[in-house]
This record gives structure tokens, C-alpha cells and sequence, in this order.
């Protein structure tokens, strides 16, 4: 089926707990939030997701958001081609980064960008607004993303029950408005 809109397609994360990964397609050029490896999964036996500018170099994909550092979001990162740009906090990317040689499959990607809360930044013909939210991992977001003239909200894992639930709580009393 060909279409013209906002295309989205889960590739893992609805049938199980951990190994988020959503593609988002518009205007001939894709984002990939998270890229996830299943809980019950070893990293040497996980296959990357059927997304085709993840196993060939044909431009579409222009960047890869991370909403948090914890593994099932991050986990088959170390398998992407080097030279994909990877999206995230910054502290997240601190936090990988001094993590990496302490811990068994530590990585911390090459190719970084880190983004900010509240601060759209674009990727292609997508506008992406980061929200920090409340989840026991760190420096963790939520995504606004505006393309063609749709909208979607990539929470990511959130919690209103933390030590940042406030931040949960104002989310919900104030969310995102159409400019």
C-alpha cells in the first residue's frame, strides 16, 4: 500500500516487554525511535529490524532518536552502520559513555547528537520536540513529532510515581498545543 501521509510501523515492542523499535516514514525519509533488544534476547542472535536504510545505504534514514539509556531502548545500537546519526540526551550519552568499559556490552554510540528538553530540533521533513519525563532511567523523553501536517507522541517508558513526577503531572496539565 502506497501512501503519501505519515506512515508509522512498529517493528518490535507490542508483544513483549522490552526491544522497543518504531519506524516513522514520510516525504521518502524515515526515523527510527529506540532500536531495542528484547529482554530474553543475547545481542549475537538479535536480527535488526526489516527497515531498509538500516541494511543498505539508500539515504532514507535520517536519524535515530533514543529516548532513554537503558537497554530494551538502546540494546542493538552496536549492530547500526557506524555513520547513522544517533539522537539523545545528553546526559544519557555521558552516562554510555562512561558506562561502556565497565560493563559487559557497554556501548556509547559514535555518531551522537544530543537534543535537549523542550527544544524542537528537525530531522529531514520531521520536527521533533523532546519532553523530559519521569522513568527510573535518567535523562528519559518522551517525542513530539510533526510531519506533513500530523502529529504523534512517542512516550517512551514513563512513570507519574517518581522522584520526577512532577514533570509527568505537568505533561498532562499542559500537553503539547498546535502552533
Amino acid at each position: 500500500m502506497h501512501s503519501d501521509g505519515l506512515q508509522i510501523c512498529i517493528h518490535r515492542g507490542t508483544n513483549q516487554i522490552g526491544g522497543s523499535c518504531v519506524e516513522l516514514l514520510y516525504a521518502g525519509k524515515r526515523i527510527v525511535v529506540d532500536l531495542g533488544l528484547p529482554l530474553d534476547a543475547k545481542l549475537e542472535a538479535a536480527d535488526l529490524p526489516d527497515i531498509p536504510s538500516i541494511h543498505s545505504d539508500d539515504g532514507s534514514l535520517v536519524g535515530l532518536l533514543l529516548s532513554h539509556g537503558h537497554r530494551d531502548h538502546w540494546g542493538l545500537l552496536p549492530k547500526l552502520p557506524p555513520a547513522i546519526n544517533v539522537h539523545l540526551g545528553r546526559k544519557t550519552l555521558a552516562i554510555m559513555t562512561a558506562a561502556a568499559p565497565f560493563i559487559p556490552g557497554g556501548y556509547a554510540p559514535v555518531a551522537s547528537v544530543t537534543y535537549s528538553d523542550g527544544q524542537q530540533f528537525e530531522l529531514g521533513p520531521f520536527k521533533i520536540t523532546p519532553y523530559l519525563m519521569d522513568h527510573s532511567g535518567f535523562d528519559a523523553y518522551g517525542f513530539l513529532i510533526d510531519a506533513g501536517g500530523k502529529r504523534v507522541y512517542y512516550s517512551g517508558d514513563i512513570r507519574g510515581h517518581g522522584r520526577k513526577a512532577a514533570l509527568f503531572e505537568r505533561f498532562v496539565k499542559s500537553p503539547p498545543q498546535r502552533h
